[in-house]
């Protein structure tokens, strides 16, 4: 398949900079001086992706943005912008109008790379099949209410942070499921109220949050609780490890990266109860054995992919789409989100073996050396350290 970019920039001399460096790539590229010609364009070719300037006359980029997802969702949007901009950049991200981001003045072969990247990830959330199978089963959690509608006001500038927290206290079965998670998967948060997690953790991962509380609603069986047990401990080792190696707060684009991450194996086990207790018996009868090769055998997927399929269709950020999808091989992942998925692989990795289970996953050398550590050195942080689960 040739995908088609089309790039959206007021200022000529940078489309003539970006056509020159992309002469070459095996996509098809096309550039426009505004966002009333992106528009037109749009009506008449089918493009893939849209690579937008933000700060752009009559129409700016966000607005731009705006109207390519009402009007055409299948579109991948990524935001072409200078450094100065980065706190407007993550509240796009995180309110699904943008994927990715491309910073102004750009590396070299940085701008065709990140473009392969989004070709790359976007080849794998695009099965078919597993769409279909999504689509189809009638096991997974409806989301259509509270959720779309707190989604909505976390994307409405106009809205107060106290419209949300009202909106979900009209429902205390949420609500308390909420405060279920905020108060497992945090580290050092406990609390009782809506309002005081939404302060402390942000409307960024409100999302997430609400998406965990009820995709965790599972029958009360062994695997299902130590499967909870495992992402909510994941999330606090992603925090702690992030600030240990980075020595400075988790962004809160990454703070719910652990959270989420097997939301597969829920999928697997709602859909296909019988069939993956018995691709679970086999791992545990085997600890050597990699599940997700027993579940590409038994169903042709594996629940990174099913996983991060489900996340994108329920539109969460690129970055907690790529953790799902990359966390067992973050040497697959984009450059943009390689940091936050070689942690969440360590978390991963750490916390089935606090847990002292056979589920026990590989860890891959090169997350180490991406994030400049060493074994030993998180092995001797997290000695003697408890966590509660």
């Amino acid at each position: 398949m040739s995908y088609l970019v089309l790039f959206v920039d007021d200022d000529k001399s940078i489309l003539k900079s970006i056509r020159r460096e992309l002469m070459d790539t095996d996509f098809d590229s096309f550039f426009v001086e505004s966002g009333e010609e992106a528009l037109n364009f749009l009506k008449d070719n089918k493009v893939d992706i849209i690579v937008s300037d933000m700060m752009m006359p009559n129409m700016d980029g966000t607005e731009l943005l705006k109207n390519v997802k009402r009007l055409y969702p299948h579109i991948v949007k990524v935001v072409l912008s200078g450094y100065a901009d980065q706190k407007m950049i993550f509240k796009l991200i995180n309110s699904n109008l943008a994927k990715a981001f491309i910073n102004k003045p750009w590396k070299e072969n940085e701008l065709e790379d990140t473009i392969h990247d989004i070709i790359k990830i976007n080849d794998k959330l695009n099965n078919a099949n597993l769409k279909e199978i999504i689509n189809s089963s009638n096991k997974l959690p409806d989301l259509t209410s509270v959720y779309n509608k707190i989604s909505n006001l976390i994307e409405d500038e106009t809205s107060e942070v106290d419209d949300i927290i009202k909106l979900i206290n009209t429902d205390q079965v949420i609500a308390s499921k909420i405060l279920r998670v905020v108060n497992s998967a945090f580290y050092g948060v406990k609390t009782g109220s809506i309002k005081a997690a939404v302060l402390n953790l942000g409307l960024v991962n409100l999302k997430s949050i609400i998406i965990t509380s009820q995709v965790f609603d599972l029958k009360d069986g062994y695997y299902e609780n130590l499967l909870w047990k495992h992402s909510s401990l994941t999330n606090i080792l992603t925090i702690k490890l992030y600030e240990h190696i980075y020595k400075n707060r988790i962004p809160d684009i990454y703070a719910t990266a652990g959270l989420l991450h097997d939301i597969g194996k829920v999928v697997l086990l709602k859909i296909f109860d019988r069939q993956y207790n018995k691709v679970i018996s086999m791992k545990e009868d085997n600890s050597e054995i990699i599940l997700s090769a027993i579940e590409k055998s038994t169903f042709d997927f594996n629940h990174e992919e099913i996983g991060s399929i489900l996340l994108n269709y329920w539109e969460l950020p690129a970055s907690i789409v790529e953790v799902a999808l990359n966390h067992h091989n973050p040497e697959e992942s984009s450059k943009q989100f390689k940091e936050i998925v070689c942690i969440v692989h360590l978390a991963d990795y750490y916390s089935w073996k606090y847990l002292n289970t056979k589920f026990v996953t590989q860890v891959k050398e090169e997350a180490f050396d991406y994030l400049g550590v060493t074994e030993s050195d998180i092995n001797y942080f997290l000695k003697n350290k408890t966590f509660e689960v």
